[in-house]
């Protein structure tokens, strides 16, 4: 997966990843959040992901797929030690 964030200054980030779904740490290039991640599929349309920074756990996020509205809806948290620093929801729509 390749993931291409654009900030309000037209800067860029390109974070990559090619993960299975089996837990297992993989590598992301690109995050300043997180040097690997681990991917579990908890439910036909639900994915829970944990990324780490130097072994640490810096990312949690959630992902449900919504396949009868054509809806991805990703929920994140980035952790600072044992404080949350930030959190989000982004919804994705498919066109047509």
């Amino acid at each position: 997966m390749q993931e291409t964030m654009v900030k309000s200054d037209d800067a860029q980030t390109v974070v990559e990843v090619m993960a299975r779904f089996d837990g297992s740490d993989y590598p992301v290039t690109g995050s300043a959040a997180a040097d690997t991640i681990a991917y579990r599929r908890v439910s036909t349309n639900n994915i829970s992901g944990t990324g780490k920074k130097n072994g640490v756990i810096t990312l949690m996020e959630t992902v449900n797929v919504a396949p009868e509205r054509n809806t991805l809806t990703l929920s994140y948290s980035v952790h600072s030690e044992a404080h949350v620093v930030a959190s989000g929801i982004a919804v994705f729509e498919r066109d047509g």
